[in-house]
């Protein structure tokens, strides 16, 4: 009874220790390998994001991007902020940001962008390519977050909602909420979970072409 006493205190300590401000790196992961493009339909694209996300210091939900007083009008800060970080008691403890030189825009783009390569169109690296349609996606949520499931679980989540529209078609949302379990909500875990929502834009998008 001790020893399992011990082990819960040291779980609820260590979950609390990680403060402040941490980077984490995260990918867009490609389709698996069982998953094929479709043929090339012959059409070029040109995909880019803008991030519309709004920001509050004491949101009334987790799944509201927070961020402290002195950072929630910095844009070098908010393009790259992905998370807030909270303890055992859900008190805001640090934040999550992409490292320098890496902001959620790309991500989002990148990840809409696969689901238009996995539909058969080119997507091309310049917005005056000859014969491309501008595909333009606003971020109007992109955001992960864990909260308290139980005495010793977390739950972390990762939810995005973007209007996307193209030239010459009709304009549609893509609305995506992932969610997954950990004992303790590492950079590990706010990798994975972020990586897995922009797989799941990857997925929607798909469905709409």
């Amino acid at each position: 009874m001790v020893r399992r006493f011990l082990g819960v205190v040291a779980l609820v300590l260590l979950a609390g220790c990680a403060t402040n401000r941490a980077e984490v790196d995260v990918d867009v992961v490609p389709p698996g390998t069982t998953q094929t493009p479709a043929p090339s339909n012959g059409k070029k694209v040109f995909v880019s994001a803008v991030d519309d996300r709004v920001f509050q210091v004491k949101p009334s939900s987790f799944d509201v991007p927070s961020l402290k007083y002195d950072d929630i009008d910095d844009k070098s800060i908010t393009e790259r902020a992905i998370a807030r970080k909270r303890n055992n008691f859900n008190w805001a403890i640090g934040d999550v940001l992409l490292p320098k030189g890496r902001t959620v825009a790309g991500l989002v783009s990148d990840a809409v962008a696969t689901a238009y390569h996995q539909a058969g169109y080119e997507v091309v690296k310049t917005p005056n390519a000859a014969g491309a349609r501008q595909v333009n996606v606003q971020i109007l949520e992109f955001w992960s977050w864990s909260g308290v499931e139980g005495v010793l679980d977390k739950a972390v989540r990762n939810q995005s909602l973007l209007q996307i529209k193209t030239t010459g078609a009709p304009e549609y949302s893509v609305k995506t909420l992932v969610t997954d379990d950990a004992k303790v909500v590492t950079d590990g875990a706010w990798k994975k979970i972020t990586e897995q929502g922009l797989e799941a834009i990857t997925q929607e998008t798909l469905k709409q072409l």
